[in-house]
């Protein structure tokens, strides 16, 4: 079984960046053109919901960077890689760019968010520690730890690296200072400007997510520092107030913080889905319904993946299989496979009490607004009796009756939804479709994932 998810590795960041798989390269660009245009101490919260892909985003700059930085250790291949989709889209970095990425909620367990990002440099392939280079800036980061920490601990970077020594912080005007050393010594030998991409926040404990924005304001006052947060401004706000109240001004508080606020971009939902799954180059109802359904639900970048994981186990391949659909009984099952399956695992994904109210027959929901969205692939004449039509024009018969979309798909759901059945008839027809209690019974079996019909060895 394929998992879709895309794990935000260097390799699969310079692969969407060379198929621009989710219609964002330019805005990366752009992206560094801003940050080229800073010439002060700033602070920018990329604003984004959680899944939409922030971590590609700063991952694809930072690699930029990266490559653009003759010091930094990129590797050879990627920085080959980087050269050839740079060269093709006629586009140069400025150099001089250190470049470290820090995911906060990997981190949120240690004590204080200096030492902690100050790891994070080291290791960040930003810092040569050979014995021979490691007096100025090495000197300097190991000074702060001895500061903070209050003990010595010159010899941690090299011989316990992983291992916490984060204790008690004591505070000291000449933390500001040490700080500002450990910068002048990573701008002297690496770069002319730092950027820190801060990432994952607003999934960190309170306090840390606090400690961490308030250490790097007292702290990190330098112009040649840049901090880019990626989070979500929503949940950073909740978390905000999980540690001062739920009265607490959570926005002005972050203002004091952010100079710069940017929502990214949203993603290109036909670049991605044609370029990663090839939905849209595909004439199968199904995948346009699941199409459909994603738009419809602002799916995610994550939420998209893990629905095309779940389209394809339950009724994929039974949609593209070359069955013959010569039963009214068919037709009814086949109808929901490709119309109302799509829909049902995308409620399920966003809205569990309105899935919810839908299986239980409260009301279509949705659901038809996406049907007569994709109704140039819908089967229309599945749809009507021998003497209906959907409008003048298709009227061939001046006793044809022309009936609405709207209100025929809403009858099939209320027949396949609630108990149309108890008056002892085993089944009700809906122009060519025969319907009973068992097609809804192998529908929500396929939405189970449990059915015979469900494939969990797709490619």
């Amino acid at each position: 079984m394929k998992n879709y998810s895309l794990s935000p590795t260097e390799g699969n960041a310079i692969e969407m960046f060379r198929t621009d798989s989710i219609g964002r390269n330019q805005d990366i660009l752009r992206f560094i053109n801003l940050l080229d245009a800073i010439d002060d101490c700033c602070a920018i919260a990329l604003n984004g919901e959680r899944g939409n892909g922030k971590t590609f985003f700063v991952k694809q700059t930072k690699l930029i960077m990266d490559y653009s930085n003759p010091h930094s250790d990129m590797a050879d291949e990627a920085r080959e890689s980087v050269k050839t989709i740079l060269a093709d889209i006629n586009y140069q970095c400025s150099e001089g760019y250190a470049a470290v990425y820090y995911d906060a909620w990997a981190n949120d367990n240690d004590e204080d968010p200096i030492l902690s990002l100050i790891y994070a440099t080291i290791k960040s392939n930003q810092v040569d520690i050979r014995p021979e280079n490691r007096k100025s800036l090495f000197d300097s980061a190991t000074a702060i730890a001895d500061v903070i920490t209050g003990r010595n601990v010159s010899d941690f970077f090299i011989k316990a690296k992983g291992t916490d020594i984060l204790e008690t912080l004591r505070d000291g005007e000449d933390i500001r200072i040490l700080v500002n050393n450990f910068i002048n010594a990573l701008v002297k030998e690496r770069a002319n400007q730092v950027v820190f991409f801060i990432d994952e926040l607003d999934r960190c404990k309170p306090t840390y997510a606090v400690k961490l924005l308030e250490r790097v304001k007292h702290y990190f006052d330098d112009n040649r520092v840049i901090f880019v947060f990626s989070v979500s401004l929503f949940q950073l706000q909740h978390t905000i107030k999980c540690y001062y109240g739920t009265d607490f001004d959570a926005t002005r508080y972050l203002d004091k913080f952010f100079d710069l606020r940017i929502s990214l971009p949203e993603i290109n939902y036909d670049t991605y889905l044609s370029n990663r799954f090839s939905f849209l180059n595909s004439s199968y109802v199904y995948d346009t319904v699941c199409v459909q359904a994603i738009k419809h639900f602002r799916l995610s970048l994550r939420e998209t993946e893990r629905y095309i994981r779940l389209a394809k186990i339950s009724a994929y391949k039974e949609t593209h299989s070359a069955a013959r659909i010569s039963f009214s009984d068919d037709r009814a099952y086949y109808f929901t496979l490709m119309y109302i399956v799509p829909f049902m695992i995308g409620l399920s994904m966003v809205d569990m009490p309105a899935y919810k109210d839908f299986i239980t027959g409260k009301g279509p929901g949705s659901l038809v607004e996406i049907l007569v969205n994709s109704k140039d692939k819908l089967h229309k004449d599945w749809l009507l009796n021998i003497n209906e039509c959907f409008s003048e024009d298709e009227r061939k018969k001046e006793t044809d009756i022309i009936i609405s979309l709207e209100e025929r798909l809403e009858e099939i759901y209320y027949i396949i939804f609630t108990d149309m059945f108890v008056d002892g008839r085993r089944e009700k027809h809906i122009g060519q479709m025969e319907f009973s209690n068992r097609t809804r019974e192998e529908m929500n079996r396929v939405v189970s994932l449990l059915s015979l019909v469900a494939d969990y060895d797709f490619k």
